[in-house]
């Protein structure tokens, strides 16, 4: 039996292809029998709930019908995409975008929804038109942006796409029209790796990374960014570190693996202690331990003896929000057993499941859906799991996203919490409470959504 790689993303999972075992598939009636067996027999294979997998495949139902059909009721992860192909591109951080993290909102009680600029990926068209953290989009080709609408209207397939600015009134609270900005939309590789610091507070030398999503790039190319960016650090001579995981909604377990490597104490990197370990439905686990053993690294991971970079510290800080998810928890809560883990901003998403991509591709006869059941779930060395409400923030703090500061600026709310922790031993105001805080915009927060960032 063969695993290629476990993935855990916030609301679109991804992880690995049965391509060693393609499911072979018999004709039955209706026009989307064969494929929606393919379906069913990889869903009684992988599935996580399993027994809601019927022991027949309807052929009048469209696969994306049949698919969801089967999944357990609060089952929010589990995702089914069209294009495989282009699925799997983005796997390794590929997208068709104009370089730009979005966070959906709408005001209460209005079905309008805005896009605010989270932070801008560097040398792409949406750097170069002058966009930056912190914008507002009211409008997109010349639609205003609804409830019904905006996913289709921002993950359109238009390179040229026109967006309509607003301006944020700090004295009204209000959001009114502004300029316009013209961007194109490209095929870019986007290394999540955007920024790294050093900041020197009295004896400490601070490290910051800010990092977005946990992906692998091609041939691993961002895992190599990664690795250059913890020597950096290193070279500085840091006392201590920062990692910015705020908008990170997880990505690949080996990407993960990575960092928590280079991060956890060299001590227990050498002794390849446990990082993760998983547990699937009862027929797949059972499975990997007949064929693999209960050793398996399908069923415990474990820290390499090797890691590229080894940072030394006994302590480490993350920044989280609740769009911190999935691997960005599994990094966190990974590296609790072994050192003075902190976080700081909000607690996270609270997503202790991952997935398999399994692609019709090798099946026989092929096609070209993709689908990533919730397959594994997950728990540290000492058994946390099921954290449903997120990894509590040991010191609150919060942004106003629309006047934010720079991301890697000491005046962030976030930042500048952990120094002061860093620098003093406590925090003045934020320990296990949420602080009177200048209030926001009452907006609410939509998810991103399953749209596939691809273009046709």
């Amino acid at each position: 039996m063969k695993y290629y790689y476990f993935a855990l993303i916030a609301f679109v999972l991804i992880s690995c292809s049965k391509e060693d075992n393609p499911i072979s598939v018999e004709l039955g009636s209706g026009n989307n029998q064969l494929v929606n067996n393919w379906i069913r027999d990889n869903m009684e294979y992988f599935y996580f709930w399993n027994d809601r997998v019927p022991s027949t495949a309807p052929g009048d139902s469209t696969p994306e019908q049949f698919y969801r059909s089967m999944l357990e009721p609060n089952d929010i992860f589990s995702g089914f995409f069209p294009d495989a192909i282009s699925y799997l591109e983005s796997l390794e951080g590929s997208e068709f975008t104009a370089g730009f993290s979005p966070a959906f909102g709408r005001f209460t009680g209005s079905d309008d929804v805005f896009i605010i600029v989270e932070f801008v990926y560097p040398e792409t068209p949406a750097e170069t038109a002058g966009l930056k953290r912190g914008d507002i989009i009211l409008s997109i080709n010349g639609s205003t942006l609804n409830i019904n609408n905006y996913l289709d209207l921002f993950y359109s397939n238009n390179a040229n796409t026109s967006y309509q600015l607003g301006i944020y009134n700090e004295a009204t609270n209000s959001i009114s029209l502004g300029s316009s900005i013209n961007l194109i939309k490209e095929d870019l590789d986007l290394d999540p790796t955007l920024h790294t610091d050093v900041f020197e507070v009295g004896n400490a030398r601070i490290g910051y990374l800010f990092y977005a999503q946990f992906v692998r790039g091609e041939n691993g190319v961002f895992l190599e960014s990664m690795n250059n960016a913890f020597q950096s650090l290193m070279d500085s001579s840091i006392t201590d570190l920062i990692i910015d995981l705020r908008y990170n909604p997880g990505g690949l377990v080996t990407a993960a693996e990575n960092m928590a490597g280079m991060i956890v104490p060299a001590a227990n990197a050498q002794a390849q202690d446990v990082f993760v370990r998983y547990s699937y439905n009862q027929e797949l686990e059972d499975e990997i331990i007949s064929v693999e053993g209960a050793n398996s690294d399908n069923l415990v991971l474990r820290f390499s003896d090797s890691p590229a970079v080894s940072v030394g510290l006994d302590k480490v800080y993350f920044i989280a929000t609740s769009g911190s998810a999935s691997a960005s928890e599994l990094v966190i809560s990974g590296l609790k057993p072994y050192m003075d883990v902190y976080t700081i901003g909000e607690n996270t998403f609270g997503k202790f499941y991952g997935s398999f991509v399994l692609t019709g591709l090798n099946a026989n006869p092929s096609n070209n859906y993709a689908i990533t059941p919730v397959t594994f779930k997950y728990e540290n060395a000492v058994g946390f799991t099921d954290f449903r409400d997120g990894l509590e923030a040991d010191f609150f703090a919060e942004e106003n996203i629309f006047v934010p500061s720079p991301i890697g600026d000491v005046t962030d709310p976030f930042i500048s919490t952990a120094i002061e922790h860093i620098t003093t031993g406590g925090v003045t105001t934020k320990l296990k409470t949420r602080p009177a805080f200048e209030k926001l915009p009452d907006f609410v927060r939509l998810q991103r959504g399953n749209a596939m960032k691809i273009k046709e």
